[in-house]
């Protein structure tokens, strides 16, 4: 099993190919498929190559609908029944439909989160090609199991959870028949403030489990922490999107705008090309450096042939074409082979005779 794997013709993983951005577009079309519809053609115009949908009903998430949940940013801050929000914020399989057919005919390749057995099920029968689990679903198991029989990629969100739970959570979908398996480490709250993130995780995830692809779930505010999980090791970033963080809704506030998907991939993409390998050797863009700007062994005066080299004899100056200063004590003591000037850059060759 390796970690690489293909989401309908998408890569994901591999350390050759660039991390894949997940814009996540959940909640954030707030139950309006026309908007959901809008966001995918920004996210097109951007370069996304997949987007994801969440895929819920109230009664299969909570069973105190009437509970009252707050949102919004401190200064904007609303409330509701978790089960009204939840309802609204739906979108029906019939409108998912149709956004999935959408996104291919745009370029994208779509998928969800579902919430249930049922949902899954749902989604497969519309044509989804990837699952995308929630942190809140690491340990429930039955439905890990489900999921992974069905034979699709999985994408598993860690957050909220132990590292125990977290193990028995991808033992279960390897175990199941999970070939092609992302986990994404993920602080489940929104937004995740900066000194919590913890990324240094994703480099342990990335030994801990080889066979995994492993990346970040990102709800912090800005988009530093996607560029920062790449040099650390991810191969995909989910975060969520928005028109406008403007709109009113319980996710927008704290989400990327579509129209700043295109530079998040573009860092992402430039850091991890940046990373290179980690063995150290004179790179092809150093090399007319090297020779011009680091330093030689240098005559400091006009010396006769046959002259035992002394260190006033010497100085350390620029190009660096000619014997390296760190050859001087070695040089102190030498014989040479010819009369040289001045400033002459001194090379082995003046040393053997004629």
């Amino acid at each position: 099993m390796a970690a690489q794997f293909l989401v309908g013709n998408v890569h994901v993983g591999g350390s050759s190919s660039p991390p894949l951005f997940i814009p996540e577009i959940g909640a954030n079309h707030d139950g309006d498929p026309q908007v959901a519809a809008e966001m995918l053609i920004e996210l097109a115009s951007q370069g996304a190559k997949v987007a994801k949908f969440q895929f819920y009903t109230a009664e299969e998430l909570v069973a105190d609908t009437a509970r009252i949940v707050e949102w919004g940013p401190a200064d904007a801050r609303r409330s509701e029944p978790v089960g009204d929000m939840f309802n609204r914020m739906s979108l029906k399989l019939p409108d998912l439909a149709v956004l999935f057919k959408q996104a291919r005919e745009l370029g994208i390749e779509p998928f969800a989160t579902p919430f249930s057995e049922a949902g899954a099920d749902k989604l497969a029968e519309i044509g989804a090609r990837c699952f995308k689990v929630a942190a809140s679903d690491v340990t429930h198991l039955r439905f890990l199991k489900h999921l992974a029989k069905m034979g699709l990629p999985i994408i598993l969100s860690l957050g909220k959870c132990t590292l125990g739970e977290s193990d028995t959570a991808i033992a279960t979908l390897l175990d199941q028949g999970c070939t092609d398996l992302a986990i994404l480490h993920c602080v489940a709250t929104y937004p995740a403030p900066a000194e919590e993130m913890n990324l240094r995780t994703i480099p342990a995830l990335v030994q801990l489990y080889p066979e995994c692809c492993v990346g970040l779930s990102d709800h912090s505010l800005g988009h530093e922490m996607c560029i920062a999980s790449v040099a650390l090791g991810a191969q995909l970033i989910e975060k969520h999107v928005t028109l406008s963080r403007k709109r009113e809704g319980p996710d927008h506030w704290f989400s990327a705008e579509t129209g700043e998907v295109g530079e998040i991939i573009t860092l992402m993409e430039r850091v991890h090309s940046a990373m290179g390998t980690s063995r150290k050797r004179i790179l092809a863009c150093e090399t007319n450096g090297r020779e011009k700007a680091t330093r030689s062994l240098t005559l400091a005066q006009n010396l006769e042939a046959g002259t035992i080299i002394e260190e006033h004899h010497l100085k350390v100056v620029r190009p660096g074409n000619g014997i390296s200063p760190a050859m001087f004590d070695q040089v102190v003591g030498m014989k040479i082979a010819q009369s040289l000037q001045i400033n002459t850059t001194l090379t082995w060759s003046h040393f053997k005779p004629n």
